[in-house]
């Protein structure tokens, strides 16, 4: 049905024009097939005619036959696809705002026709090309597994949505599936606690060897009894490795330790020899600076021979205070090699005793949590029975209806499978109620 609407001041800046000679005789065929087809579209025995509304995108296309010039002119501002917009309006160039919503693509056709032929000042009324290219999306609610919006698609019926929505999902099933899905995760959950403490209990073992100073790591019993899984095998063997690398690298650490207290014994008794030879060497030097220095208080010898004795004795005291200093730097050496042996060893305990604590802290957290693991699966095995229970009687348990808005009412409609859906409908899944008797109307206001 047309509707008034409001005239506003459209734009009236020259549409661009783009010319199409045809043959009359071509043209008149053309005009009149497409009357044919207009004519066999707006049969009774066609379906029913659509009906627009907000959301729907529309493809326009609008030419006028110009008998002068024997050409198609084309009106290019109004070519192209549009959208309806919430108040139902279809906003275009030149024309403005016209109703939309509640007519068929016929009736819109028309409606711009009129108006441009108004506008323009037409002898003649344009006649558009008017087809929906999107149309507006329909909606599903209630027990489905994916409720939303879905994009609607001319002939789509009530068991092909509720296939994109993911089908029925009532509360039976969901809750046969949280079950389902809960007892999952706490299995997970318990498995990878499992896990984490087999694990723990293998470092905490390598760390008791290594503050007990064992060679070898001693694994309790119950990681030694299955050892025999791949699992356990692989964390005891890397475990073990660990130790042995450790051991190996302090050992290595003392060693080096040793050897410098060793060398430093070797520098010292060479050192000692040495001193005793400078000693001797003194000793020989000062007697002969005394007989120099007595031979030139007689004139005997000229003075540059004491010169020489006196740098002698020197060069020797020199020698012997550098060795006296080298002696007293090895001998300190000797006195940090056991300092350092112990600290070495006492970082090492202090790092093992570290993570000993921390891995306390782990296995005590890691009890907690499965704990709590076992309970939740407790729970869920004992929800279960129930849960399988609502799930095998479904039988005619759940209802579908469509909502339409007619005529500006909504109208709530009891479907079945291979009902038709149209676009905008909100279609709803819900358990029937107990109470429900058979014969319930088609439709509720």
């Amino acid at each position: 049905m047309l509707r008034s609407f409001p005239v506003s001041d459209g734009v009236h800046t020259a549409a661009r024009r783009t010319t199409y000679r045809l043959p009359g005789p071509l043209w008149t065929l053309i005009v009149a097939l497409g009357t044919v087809v207009a004519v066999h579209i707006g049969s009774p025995a066609c379906a029913a005619v659509y009906t627009l509304g907000a959301q729907d995108k529309v493809r326009i296309r609008v030419f006028e036959w110009r008998p002068v010039t024997g050409s198609a002119f084309e009106w290019t501002p109004l070519n192209g696809e549009f959208e309806i917009s919430a108040a139902g309006n279809l906003s275009l160039p030149i024309i403005g705002t016209i109703p939309a919503a509640g007519l068929s693509t016929e009736q819109v056709s028309v409606l711009i026709g009129d108006q441009l032929k108004t506008r323009i000042g037409l002898q003649e009324r344009p006649s558009p090309s008017v087809e929906v290219s999107e149309y507006r999306p329909f909606f599903v609610a209630g027990l489905v597994s994916r409720p939303g919006k879905y994009s609607y698609s001319p002939g789509l019926t009530v068991i092909e949505a509720l296939s994109m929505a993911g089908g029925s999902a009532g509360a039976s099933d969901a809750l046969f599936m949280a079950v389902q899905r809960d007892s999952l995760m706490s299995r997970g959950d318990i498995r990878a606690l499992e896990t984490e403490r087999v694990s723990l209990l293998a470092r905490q073992a390598r760390l008791d060897a290594i503050l007990k100073a064992q060679t070898s790591v001693t694994f309790p019993i119950e990681l030694s009894e299955k050892s025999n899984q791949a699992s356990i095998a692989r964390i005891l063997r890397e475990e073990q490795a660990l130790f042995d690398i450790r051991q190996r690298s302090i050992a290595s650490q003392i060693e080096a330790l040793v050897q410098t207290k060793v060398l430093a014994t070797r520098q010292i008794e060479a050192l000692t020899a040495k001193t005793a030879s400078l000693a001797k060497q003194t000793e020989l030097a000062n007697k002969e600076l005394g007989s120099v220095t007595k031979m030139v208080s007689q004139g005997l010898t000229v003075s540059s021979r004491q010169f020489s004795a006196s740098q002698n004795l020197a060069d020797l005291e020199s020698r012997n205070l550098d060795v006296s200093l080298a002696l007293l730097k090895a001998q300190q050496d000797i006195a940090k090699v056991d300092p350092d042996i112990s600290d070495l060893r006492n970082r090492d305990r202090m790092s093992a005793l570290t993570e000993a604590s921390e891995i306390r802290d782990r296995l005590a957290a890691n009890a907690e949590k499965t704990v709590t693991a076992v309970a939740l699966l407790e729970h869920n095995i004992a929800r279960a029975p129930e849960a399988a229970r609502l799930a095998l009687d479904t039988g005619d348990a759940f209802v579908t209806t469509v909502e339409r808005r007619i005529d500006g009412a909504v109208k709530i409609m009891n479907v079945d499978d291979n009902e038709p859906i149209a676009p905008g409908d909100l279609l709803r899944v819900s358990r029937r109620p107990a109470t429900t008797a058979p014969g319930l109307p088609a439709f509720q206001n």
